[in-house]
């Protein structure tokens, strides 16, 4: 049991890296978008790699984030239906749910990952510098990390909605 407990704290941290590296590039396109429109206003000069970079940044932003999103239970659920259902009809409604999930995730990645294979060795074109499989390759990191975070939930005992919305949660 002691392994069990040290793979989820590893990968709690790894779910908290990857998060902590997401808001680090919000930040970083956030002041590259300032440096281009400043630089092209003063006409100084153009900055041709900040539009490429944030697209992608874009991408890796939702990416890197989704896990531990997932894991503080801070995304769109279906909360209300569950409420709703008789205690007996939601517990098995909700594991329902996130087999489906589960199952959703698993293929997202597994089709992404042969699409990653394809474009090795591609460059973007709007930006030669950025090697093409780099856009896909967070699609299968999150979706692999989201299977493994929808299976811990699928096995821990007591309901994944259970706690309910609190006062202190806002809207």
């Amino acid at each position: 049991m002691k392994a069990v407990s040290l793979f989820w704290r590893g990968f709690d941290l790894l779910l908290n890296i990857l998060a902590i590296v997401a808001a680090g590039l919000l930040a970083f396109m956030f002041l590259s978008i300032i440096y281009d429109v400043t630089t092209r206003n003063l006409r100084m000069f153009t900055v041709t790699w900040v539009v490429a970079v944030t697209e992608y940044g874009l991408l890796y932003v939702t990416a890197l984030g989704a896990p531990w999103l997932l894991r503080e239970r801070g995304h769109v659920s279906m909360e209300a239906l569950r409420s709703m259902a008789p205690d007996a009809l939601a517990y098995w409604l909700e594991k329902l749910v996130l087999v489906m999930c589960l199952v959703a995730c698993l293929a997202a990645a597994w089709f992404a990952w042969p699409v990653i294979q394809r474009n090795v060795g591609m460059t973007d074109v709007r930006a030669a510098f950025i090697p093409r499989w780099t856009m896909f390759a967070p699609i299968l990191l999150s979706f692999g990390l989201c299977a493994l975070q929808f299976a811990r939930f699928l096995f821990q005992p007591g309901a994944f909605f259970g706690r309910g919305v609190q006062p202190q949660d806002g809207i």
